[in-house]
């Protein structure tokens, strides 16, 4: 039986040099940097290149709709066009596996004939095309469940005996209690997940049950830029990106080991992104991994940069509690309290209100749902119970 260790291509293996080398060149020509091999593109030269923040996606696409000046080629050309949250308008590039994530699922085992059940959201936003192109380009079928309801999941795993799973941490487990108590065989036996670091108390419940997760990291702009193997010691930094781990207040490069903001280079030239600044903090994990791979190693997802914080694979913005607010005037102050319970993501709007009516809590619970896309809690406090110092997400989540 093929062994999940065994590599993608042959560039899994290649010189670290050889890659540094190729993805400095494959830069230098989207720039259309010329000259003479003595005064090649390296390093330093691509250090000094400006940052592109993903913050300011947004108004550059708004500038000149839909993709900024980032994209030559008309919007008609490529087979897919996305909307995320942000708003941020993304091309999916035209080539089979445009986001790099065949790749990151054969590390994780999925092979031909595997059943592959998908629960990345096909609405819009790019992740579940991503996932089900890649399993497909791997010889897997693909159940595309998207964003269906549990019991609907249920029946899907009844009839079709799934053994292999995209999705977030959160949702498998949610899957796999449903099928416990419906008295339904769990057939999961490896899965990749994302959209947030998977607690150590998760990771230990899913190994009791026989399921080996990969943690992927990712954006819906890059595609897959790290994955976990088999080893579980890091995350690999995908074949054709080249990774940077800034200080974000210097901008200068952090020392090894030290935490700093993801910075990526994609050197394509159908939508290239040249030292895109993600704003997830990460480190650089030294040596190379065990099962192999030369390519650099991440620690995994260490947070933020700014208050943004992910909630079940969501991104929450410190901006939508102002938008929730604006839509009720009874509010004083307002947060958002982002929290773990019973394995899951728990967002509460705590709000400060001076006489709050009878239907209050329930209208403000539909605008929390409209405005984040997600449902939460909503906490009715008396004024002076939020603490006013500004912070409007307040993330009491440990991973450690």
């Amino acid at each position: 039986m093929t062994s999940a260790d065994d590599f993608y291509d042959a560039r899994d293996a290649q010189p670290c040099a050889a890659r540094l080398e190729s993805l400095l060149d494959h830069t230098a020509a989207v720039l259309a940097l010329g000259g003479e091999r003595s005064r090649r593109f390296d390093l330093a030269a691509l250090g000094a290149l400006p940052i592109l923040r993903k913050a300011a996606l947004p108004g550059l696409q708004a500038s000149a709709p839909p993709f900024g000046d980032l994209v030559k080629q008309p919007a008609a050309l490529f087979p897919r066009l996305f909307l995320s949250p942000g708003p941020i308008c993304e091309p999916q590039l035209s080539v089979p596996d445009g986001s790099n994530a065949a790749r990151a699922l054969h590390a994780a085992g999925f092979r031909t004939g595997q059943i592959v059940l998908n629960t990345f959201n096909y609405h819009l936003t790019p992740g579940g095309f991503l996932m089900d192109e890649a399993a497909r380009a791997l010889g897997c079928a693909v159940i595309p469940a998207g964003s269906a309801g549990t019991e609907q999941l249920l029946q899907v795993m009844a009839r079709y005996r799934p053994e292999a799973y995209a999705g977030t941490a959160d949702h498998l487990n949610i899957i796999a209690r449903a099928a416990d108590a419906a008295g339904i065989d769990f057939t999961i036996s490896r899965a990749v997940v994302s959209g947030a670091a998977v607690a150590p108390s998760l990771r230990s419940a899913f190994r009791d049950r026989g399921v080996a997760v990969f943690e992927l990291y990712g954006t819906a702009e890059l595609g897959i830029v790290a994955y976990e193997t088999s080893a579980h010691d890091g995350l690999v930094v995908n074949e054709d990106l080249l990774v940077e781990i800034i200080d974000p207040v210097t901008g200068r490069a952090a020392a090894e080991g030290e935490a700093g903001e993801i910075v990526v280079t994609r050197p394509d030239p159908r939508y290239p992104l040249i030292r895109f600044a993600t704003g997830d903090l990460s480190a650089v994990k030294a040596g190379a991994s065990g099962c192999g791979r030369t390519a650099m190693r991440l620690r995994g997802w260490l947070g933020r940069v700014d208050d943004t914080v992910k909630v079940k694979g969501m991104f929450v913005h410190p901006a939508q509690v102002s938008e929730v607010a604006r839509a009720h005037p009874e509010i004083v102050r307002a947060r958002f309290v982002v929290s773990r319970a019973d394995e899951r993501d728990v967002l509460t709007l705590e709000v400060e209100v001076e006489a709050p009516d009878a239907g209050l809590e329930a209208r403000m619970a539909e605008t929390l749902r409209a405005v984040t896309r997600l449902g939460g809690v909503v906490c009715l406090l008396p004024p002076g119970a939020v603490p006013a110092d500004d912070r409007r997400i307040v993330d009491t989540r440990r991973y450690d």
